[in-house]
């Protein structure tokens, strides 16, 4: 079943799945022996372990200059993001290659189950979604879980002027922390969402040196699925209205909420159906969506230059050139009269 683009399976049992594949996770970075922690990033590097890199495009030992490229790397990934982040820039931010991967071969993005998170001072302060997707062609697995915390959901549960709908689409436009159990998420991105201060799962501390040493993009392809459905699925906007009219119940945001197997089933199907695109397609229809919607917002408001007489075929008419025309408008706009008036007086002069 990898490799299924329709593999969405049964949602009973997929929580405990994760939480394996989270164990597993844990596991494998507490016995992983290369990593290259703060401390040495800093500088109290012993370069008898003889870490390698591929900074440059090859694979190296780390020098001294490597770490302060790092450090580099770093603080301006830390300042790039200043722990928020939306669906629509974790797209616009991410690499082409992990777009286009998200638009050809990951079909589904289902909403599995929700639940308000409580934040240090024992209030509800995010809502915690699960989404399972399908797995590429190539993977070992039939499908990944993804995990989004929405940190509005606080916001939206105490509004009660706004009805549940219109909250949804409020929060899914705001901030947002995000996690997956993919390979490309743990050895890529998870240290760029750590530093960024939007990771929803285990913080990592090691620096990618060899898997992306130059802090490259954001998201993977599972992510950027998700983050796709989040902006524009009407499956995720009826989700979370569930969650914040139950939220609403409980006053304080706590409980949960969870996707029925046949309704699952039925955006799986219905999301798989959708055209992909074929080979000359870039990947990029949701990128390429935004800057659409930014050029429609921006010619709606810009006021067009309104066309003066000096343009119009009466004023042409009259035989006067382009800038005697600006200089008849200019006097009569002196006089207190409109172009059309001026052009009658001098028509009425020529008679």
């Amino acid at each position: 079943m990898a490799g299924d683009r329709r593999a969405i399976g049964r949602l009973s049992g997929s929580a405990g799945e994760a939480r394996a594949r989270a164990r597993q996770d844990a596991d494998e970075r507490r016995a992983a022996p290369n990593i290259l922690n703060p401390n040495e990033v800093r500088g109290d590097y012993d370069a008898g372990r003889l870490l390698m890199t591929t900074l440059g495009g090859q694979v190296r030992p780390i020098t001294a200059d490597d770490l302060a490229m790092f450090r580099h790397n770093a603080r301006m990934a830390g300042q790039r993001f200043k722990g928020g982040i939306t669906a629509r820039q974790v797209v616009d931010m991410s690499l082409f290659d992990d777009r286009k991967r998200a638009r050809r071969q990951i079909t589904t993005a289902v909403p599995t189950a929700g639940r308000g998170l409580r934040g240090s001072n024992g209030q509800v302060s995010s809502l915690e979604v699960r989404f399972i997707t399908n797995a590429g062609p190539d993977s070992d697995v039939s499908r990944h879980h993804v995990t989004v915390e929405f940190t509005g959901y606080q916001t939206a549960i105490a509004s009660g002027a706004e009805s549940p709908q219109r909250a949804a689409a409020r929060l899914r436009k705001e901030g947002v922390r995000f996690d997956c159990d993919c390979g490309r998420h743990r050895y890529w991105f998870r240290y760029i969402a750590t530093i960024g201060r939007y990771n929803a799962g285990r913080p990592e501390t090691g620096y990618p040196k060899i898997r992306n040493p130059k802090l490259n993009g954001v998201a993977c392809k599972h992510v950027l699925r998700v983050m796709a459905e989040i902006e524009g699925g009407s499956a995720v906007q009826a989700f979370l209205a569930r969650a914040i009219a139950k939220g609403r119940q409980s006053e304080d945001g706590a409980g949960h909420i969870r996707q029925r197997q046949q309704e699952a089933e039925r955006l799986a199907e219905k999301q798989a159906r959708r055209p992909r695109g074929g080979p000359s397609s870039t990947g990029d229809r949701d990128y390429d969506r935004a800057r659409r919607a930014l050029r429609r917002q921006s010619r709606a408001t810009t006021t067009k230059p309104k066309r003066t007489a000096s343009g119009s075929k009466r004023m042409q008419a009259l035989g006067a050139t382009p800038g005697a025309r600006d200089k008849l408008v200019e006097a009569a706009r002196q006089l207190g009269l409109t172009p059309e008036q001026a052009v009658a007086i001098l028509q009425g002069g020529k008679r």
